[in-house]
């Protein structure tokens, strides 16, 4: 049997960067796992597209967030035109952070003409499944299945 393990919620304090040091301010925040996928405009230039990205990561950063991942999938067609463009870069971002930071960057988004999508995810993360070695009696027989007629044994 599988069981899946869900993520645990941990109270973390929230903490200021004042004059290089951190502080903490006192009230705690509740931090889960999120996948943030964002389509680019694929019509501006490559650097543009490089400070697009970079200001999404800085800004997870500092919101003291934390970056687990960044897929970078590329330019693509997209599946029907948005803003009278057919193609977009795809970027997927995989941090661990407070839900205001999540309103903190689609507040950003909406705003932002060169992003044309986004949507965020809470992520459990396959590496969070548990098999439970207990539960398996050596006694299960495993049925066998015909390839050529799709019958079971």
């Amino acid at each position: 049997m599988l069981y899946l393990h869900y993520l645990q919620k941990k109270r973390v304090p929230l903490v200021s960067n004042v004059g290089g040091e951190l502080k903490t301010v006192g009230r705690t925040f509740m931090v889960k796992d999120y996948e943030t996928m964002v389509v680019i405009d694929a019509m501006i230039s490559d650097e543009a597209i490089e400070t697009e990205i970079a200001s999404v990561e800085k800004k997870i950063l500092t919101h003291s967030g934390e970056i687990k991942r960044c897929d970078k999938w590329g330019k693509r067609k997209l599946a029907y035109t948005i803003n009278k463009q057919t193609h977009g870069f795809y970027v997927i971002f995989y941090y661990k952070a407070d839900k205001g930071i999540v309103l903190d960057l689609e507040r950003g988004f909406n705003i932002n003409t060169n992003i044309l999508r986004y949507l965020t995810l809470t992520d459990y993360p396959l590496t969070e499944i548990i098999y439970n070695q207990d539960h398996i009696s050596s006694s299960e027989d495993t049925v066998g299945f015909d390839i050529d007629y799709g019958d079971a044994d």
